[in-house]
């Protein structure tokens, strides 16, 4: 089975539609999740996700290689902050700050997210637990568990600091505990 580099390389180069329609089955899964769960809307989940592959295909002469997923992230993430702004939701980011208004950094204390958030992540109950979190956290928390993407990958896509990144994905969590709490 090709690598999704040798997929996108073989579209790329020769046009192989059967490589672009292997990417587009292998990765619509997560992104369909991280739009869904950005935008609030099915719907608009759907729409972003057809402009995200058109993206992505409009600009696969400019694609310099590296992590697939990764960049296939950034462009959904770019799709769906189009789609806020154009629906005119705010998009303000609420970093947690102490009484003397400095960010406070919260390391994340395992590796990777609780293997309980991974199974719950597609739940009907999470996605509208989502929908409570201020922008930020839920991005974040959204592209580890739906997109896998590395902290350091994160930072790089939402442009902000790693310790921010670490930071939103904890309070993700927190906030997401208390409101599956009150759900159950």
């Amino acid at each position: 089975m090709p690598n999704d580099s040798h997929l996108f390389e073989n579209y790329v180069r020769r046009g192989d539609l059967e490589s672009l329609s292997a990417l587009v089955s292998r990765h619509s899964v997560w992104m369909l999740a991280l739009l869904r769960g950005m935008l609030n809307s099915a719907s608009d989940a759907d729409d972003a996700f057809q402009d995200t592959w058109i993206r992505v295909i409009k600009s696969a002469d400019r694609y310099k290689g590296g992590n697939i997923r990764a960049y296939l992230a950034i462009v959904a993430r770019s799709v769906a902050v189009d789609f806020l702004r154009r629906r005119g939701r705010d998009m303000r980011f609420e970093p947690l700050v102490n009484e003397n208004d400095e960010a406070i950094e919260i390391p994340d204390s395992s590796p990777t997210p609780d293997d309980r958030f991974e199974s719950l992540a597609r739940s009907d109950d999470v996605m509208r637990a989502l929908a409570d979190l201020p922008e930020g956290p839920r991005q974040v928390f959204l592209m580890r568990i739906e997109a896998e993407l590395s902290f350091r990958e994160i930072a790089e896509t939402m442009d902000i600091p790693i310790g921010t990144a670490l930071t939103w994905m904890q309070s993700a969590k927190v906030k997401l505990k208390k409101i599956l709490g009150r759900l159950r």
